[in-house]
């Protein structure tokens, strides 16, 4: 109970600080399903970021369990950096996992391409690398993104992605997403 309020209050405090700083917010709601273990797992994530021009400078904090309520927790924190190349994108991130036996720290490199389809909608094609630093966390892992996202506003928008995780990680994901702008 003292996590959960821990992560709450911080997760507070980077949407209160996305607002001021006029950058953007979002919620995730992550449904996974490994298929190394046939073991489904379900994740939460807030983001707080800034917009700078073509960069954008994020957080994110996750927290994840087979059922809500149920089974062992595991959270994350990372420190992201993308930059926009027109429709192409590239990205970097730092970050630590944290479980009930261990945590680590980790890198992960985003590459991608971003497609306006129509009437507000874009589409977002990419992959993603991500490793432990000391890589005998098993953590290494390579995944494909498809997703689609409505700008249901000029200040919001909701996303869908599915990915695929190969390597340390064996995962199918369904990922719905919120994000408002400031």
């Amino acid at each position: 109970m003292k996590n959960t309020i821990k992560f709450l209050t911080v997760a507070m405090l980077l949407s209160a600080g996305a607002v001021f700083a006029q950058g953007y917010s979002s919620i995730e709601y992550s449904d996974e399903h490994n298929r190394a273990t046939n073991a489904d797992n379900i994740k939460g994530a807030l983001v707080a970021g800034i917009k700078d021009g073509a960069r954008d400078y994020s957080i994110k904090l996750e927290t994840g369990q087979a059922k809500l309520g149920n089974g062992s927790i595991t959270d994350g924190a990372e420190v992201r950096v993308r930059q926009s190349f027109g429709t192409f994108y590239v990205g970097g991130r730092l970050g630590e996992r944290i479980t009930s036996s261990k945590h680590f720290s980790h890198y992960a490199l985003d590459v991608g391409t971003k497609i306006p389809l129509s009437n507000g909608f874009t589409g977002d094609i990419g992959g993603r690398y991500r490793n432990a630093f000391e890589t005998s966390n098993n953590y290494e892992t390579t995944r494909g993104h498809v997703a689609v996202s409505y700008a249901v506003t000029k200040k919001d928008s909701v996303a869908v992605r599915w990915s695929r995780t190969w390597k340390d990680e064996e995962k199918d994901a369904w990922r719905l997403q919120y994000s408002r702008s400031f």
